[in-house]
C-alpha cells in the first residue's frame, strides 16, 4: 500500500509541473520582465528541466536525483519569481499563493528524496536486475 502512495504521490507532483509546462510555461516575456538574460534561453531550460521533472517522477527514473534538481529548480524559481513582499496588492496576494505553492512542492520533493521512489519505479526494476546480474 505504502508503494502505490508513493507513486500516486510522485505522480501528483509531476501534474504540478505538467500543469506548467503544458501552457508554455515559463513564457520568454515572464522572465524578460524578471530580469532574466535572454528569457528564451531560459524559458527553453526552465520547460526542458520541466519535462525531466516530470518524466522521472512519474517514471521513477534516478528519483532522487531528479527530486534534488527539482528542490533547486523550485528554490529559483521562488526566489526569482515569487517575491510577494516586494509587490503592492493585488499582486501581492497572488504571489503569496504561488509562494505558499512553492513551499509545499519543497516539501514533497524533500520527502520524494528522503523515501525514494517506492517499488513502482523503473530504479527499483533496474536496481533489481543489477543485483541479480
Amino acid at each position: 500500500m505504502n508503494d502505490l502512495l508513493l507513486l500516486i504521490g510522485r505522480v501528483l507532483i509531476a501534474l504540478l509541473f505538467l500543469m506548467t509546462v503544458w501552457v508554455g510555461g515559463p513564457s520568454a516575456g515572464y522572465l524578460n520582465s524578471l530580469g532574466f538574460p535572454s528569457g528564451a534561453v531560459c524559458s527553453l531550460v526552465a520547460q526542458v528541466v520541466e519535462w525531466v521533472l516530470i518524466i522521472g517522477l512519474i517514471f521513477g527514473i534516478w528519483t532522487r536525483y531528479v527530486a534534488l534538481l527539482g528542490i533547486a529548480y523550485v528554490v529559483i524559481a521562488t526566489a526569482t519569481a515569487h517575491r510577494y513582499w516586494t509587490l503592492t496588492p493585488p499582486a501581492q496576494q497572488i504571489q503569496y499563493t504561488n509562494f505558499s505553492k512553492n513551499l509545499a512542492i519543497l516539501g514533497a520533493l524533500l520527502f520524494v528524496y528522503v523515501t525514494g521512489p517506492g517499488a513502482y519505479a523503473l530504479d527499483r526494476v533496474w536496481s533489481k536486475k543489477r543485483a541479480a546480474a
